[in-house]
C-alpha cells in the first residue's frame, strides 16, 4: 500500500519568486498566480484521466486559510475524485512549506470540474473512476453529493434573495441610517472594466485560453477594484465560485468588468464578469465569479483588518447586486456554520437554502465513519458483527448483518421512517415535520431513555438524507444528523438531545446474487460515551437483538415490495 499512487494524482512544487508576488509590501504571493497553478494542476490530472484535451467547466468556492511569501514552497496535489459523463471532479490540496523551519500549513482545498474534448471540440464520454483507496473511495461517494450542490446553489440562491429581500432591503436601509463619516461610496466609483488580447502565451495546449489565465486577469483587476473603496492593499481571502459558459480562442479580445457589490465590516465582496468577442464576432458572456477581500491596516503587516465603508446604494441595479452580495454572504456565513458543528454543540438552525450543504455534511459524516480503518471487533453473533473506533474523542459503533435480500429492497423498506416502530425498540413515536424533497425529510423522534436514574424520555429532530446508488460503487445510504428546527422548541416533558451522526449503509455482497450488508454507524456523544463503554457488552447484546429483530422485519416484508 506504502507503494501505491493514484494514477490520475499529480504532484506540482513552486518556489514562490518576486516575479509572483502582489502589490502589498509583504511580498505574499499573488491570489491569482495562485488559481494559475492549481488550474494548470487540475488540468494535468484531469487528463491524465480522460487522455484527451480538457478544459476548465467550474471551480466551487475556496476559501485561502494561510498567507503565502516569497521563499516558501506551494506543495500542490491533484487528483480526479469521480468521473460522470463528460465532466469529472478534481480535488486540490494546497500546502504551503517554509523551508528554513520546516513547518507545513493547509492552505486550502478546491474542486475544479472539467469537460473532457475530443479531436473535434466536442464533449467527449469519460471512463468510470475505479477508487482504490478509503479516502479515494470516500471522495467518490462525496464528490456526487458536491456534483448536487453545484446544481442547486443558484436555485437556493435566487430563493433566498426573493424570499429575503425586504428583510434583507431592511438591513442595508439600517446599515444606511448607522452614524456615518461623510465617505460613502458610490459603487460606480470602484468600477473597472479592462481588456486583454488572447495571444498564443495564454493559450493552453489545445489552443484556446488557458482558464488559469483569464483567473489571473480577473484576480488582478478585482484588486484594483477593491483597492478603490479601500485605499489600502487588500488580499484575496476566498473565491465564491468561477463558472466557464465557453471558451476563449486565441485572438479573442476579453473584457473584464468589475465593481465592488457590497462591504460587511472589514470584507468586501467585488463582483466579475467576463466578456469575449472576435474581430467583427458578437460580444459573449463566457464567465462570472464573486471575489471576497479583505484589506491589512496600512503598516500593520501580517495583522489586523480595516474597517470598510459602506456603499451607498444610488440605482436599482446597484441595489439588485448588494441584495444579491449579502445572500450570498448568508449562504457563505451558514456553510462556516455547517463545517464547524463539530464538538459538544452539532445541531445547526435547518432552513430551505442550506439544506443542500447539511445534506452533504450528513452523508459526509457517514461515509468518513465508515472508510475508517481503525475499527476493531467488539463481538461476532448470530450473524451480527460490532465494531468499534474512537475517533476525534468520540466512540463509535459499527454493526454489520449480512441478509439474504437485494440491497434495493432493504432500502425501500428502511426508507420508510413510520414503519421504523416495527424493528426499533426504542422507538416511542415518529413524526415528519418537514418534507425536503424526495430523499429527504426532518423527523421529530421521541425515544425511550435507558441512562439511570432517567425520568422522561428523550426527543431529537432529524435530517435524514436519503441516497440511491448511482453506480455499483456506492452505497444505498440513509443518514442522520441533528437540526434546530425554530417551529420546533425543546418540550418539557421530554430531554432534548443532539445527536452527532449515524445511519446505514447497503450494498448488495460482491459475488453472492441476491444477498446484501446491511451496515449501522453511530458516532456517540461524550455525554454517553462513558455509559457505552462501561456497559459495551451489554449494548453488544442490544445491537444483536436489535439487528435480528430488523432482519425477521425485512425478511417478513420483503415479499410487499414493489421495485419499479
Amino acid at each position: 500500500m506504502d507503494s501505491y499512487k493514484n494514477i490520475t494524482e499529480v504532484e506540482m512544487n513552486k518556489l514562490v519568486l518576486p516575479s509572483h508576488t502582489n502589490e502589498r509590501q509583504e511580498h505574499c504571493l499573488s491570489g491569482g498566480q495562485l488559481l494559475k497553478w492549481m488550474d494548470a494542476a487540475a488540468c494535468l490530472s484531469a487528463e491524465k484521466h480522460a487522455r484527451t484535451s480538457c478544459v476548465t467547466a467550474s471551480i466551487d468556492e475556496l476559501y485561502f486559510e494561510q498567507q503565502i511569501y516569497v521563499g516558501q514552497v506551494v506543495n500542490i496535489t491533484a487528483r480526479v475524485n469521480r468521473a460522470f459523463h463528460t465532466s469529472m471532479e478534481v480535488g486540490v490540496s494546497i500546502r504551503v512549506e517554509d523551508l528554513l523551519s520546516g513547518e507545513i500549513k493547509n492552505v486550502c482545498n478546491a474542486f475544479f470540474t472539467f469537460v473532457a474534448l475530443d479531436k473535434n471540440h466536442q464533449k467527449q464520454q469519460l471512463t468510470p473512476v475505479v477508487p482504490f483507496t478509503e479516502e479515494e473511495k470516500s471522495q467518490y461517494t462525496l464528490a456526487n453529493e458536491r456534483r448536487r450542490m453545484r446544481i442547486q446553489y443558484p436555485v437556493n440562491l435566487r430563493e433566498l434573495a426573493k424570499k429575503h429581500n425586504e428583510q434583507l432591503d431592511c438591513e442595508m436601509c439600517s446599515s444606511e441610517n448607522e452614524t456615518r463619516t461623510n465617505g460613502d461610496i458610490v459603487p460606480a466609483n470602484t468600477s473597472l472594466e479592462s481588456v486583454e488580447l488572447v495571444l498564443p502565451p495564454h493559450a493552453n495546449h489545445h489552443q484556446t485560453a488557458f482558464g488559469g489565465q483569464i483567473m489571473a486577469w480577473m484576480v488582478a483587476a478585482c484588486t484594483i477594484t477593491a483597492t478603490r473603496l479601500c485605499r489600502s492593499y487588500p488580499q484575496l481571502e476566498a473565491v465564491d465560485e468561477v463558472k466557464f459558459r465557453g471558451p476563449i480562442k486565441v485572438g479573442d479580445r476579453v473584457v473584464i468588468k468589475t465593481m465592488v457589490n457590497n462591504t460587511y465590516d472589514v470584507h468586501m465582496e467585488v463582483g466579475c464578469r467576463v466578456e469575449a468577442y472576435s474581430i467583427g464576432g458578437e460580444v459573449r458572456h463566457v464567465n462570472s465569479a464573486f471575489l471576497i477581500f479583505a484589506a491589512p491596516r496600512c503598516g500593520d503587516g501580517r495583522g489586523g483588518l480595516k474597517m470598510l465603508p459602506k456603499l451607498r446604494m444610488g440605482t436599482d441595479e446597484e441595489k439588485r447586486r448588494a441584495l444579491e452580495a449579502m445572500a450570498r454572504k448568508r449562504l457563505r456565513f451558514e456553510r462556516e456554520q455547517i463545517r464547524k458543528s463539530v464538538g459538544p454543540v452539532i445541531a445547526v438552525p435547518w432552513n430551505q437554502c442550506n439544506g443542500q450543504l447539511l445534506n452533504y455534511n450528513n452523508i459526509e459524516a457517514l461515509v468518513k465513519l465508515y472508510q475508517l480503518t481503525k475499527w476493531q471487533e467488539v463481538q461476532s453473533s448470530d450473524g451480527v458483527t460490532l465494531s468499534k473506533c474512537e475517533s476525534d474523542n468520540y466512540l463509535c459503533v459499527k454493526v454489520s448483518l449480512s441478509i439474504q435480500l437485494r440491497a434495493e429492497i432493504i432500502f425501500t423498506l428502511l426508507r420508510d421512517e413510520k414503519a421504523r416502530k416495527e424493528w426499533d425498540p426504542l422507538l416511542i413515536k415518529v413524526q415528519v415535520m418537514e418534507v425536503v424533497d424526495n430523499d429527504d425529510e426532518i423527523l421529530h423522534m421521541v425515544l425511550e431513555n435507558k441512562m439511570h436514574n432517567a425520568t422522561k424520555p428523550d426527543d431529537v429532530v432529524l435530517l435524514v438524507s436519503r441516497r440511491a446508488p448511482s453506480d455499483g460503487r456506492d452505497h444505498f445510504t440513509i443518514a442522520y444528523r441533528s437540526v434546530i428546527l425554530t417551529t420546533l422548541p425543546p418540550y418539557p416533558q421530554y430531554n432534548r438531545k443532539e445527536h452527532l451522526c449515524s445511519g446505514l449503509l447497503i450494498r448488495e455482497t460482491e459475488g453472492q446474487e441476491g444477498k446484501s450488508t446491511l451496515t449501522y454507524i453511530n458516532q456517540t456523544t461524550r455525554e454517553l460515551q462513558s455509559y457505552v463503554m462501561k456497559d459495551l457488552q451489554g449494548i453488544t447484546s442490544f445491537y444483536v437483538k436489535r439487528f435480528k429483530d430488523l432482519e425477521a422485519y425485512l425478511l417478513q416484508m420483503a415479499p410487499r415490495v414493489s421495485l419499479t
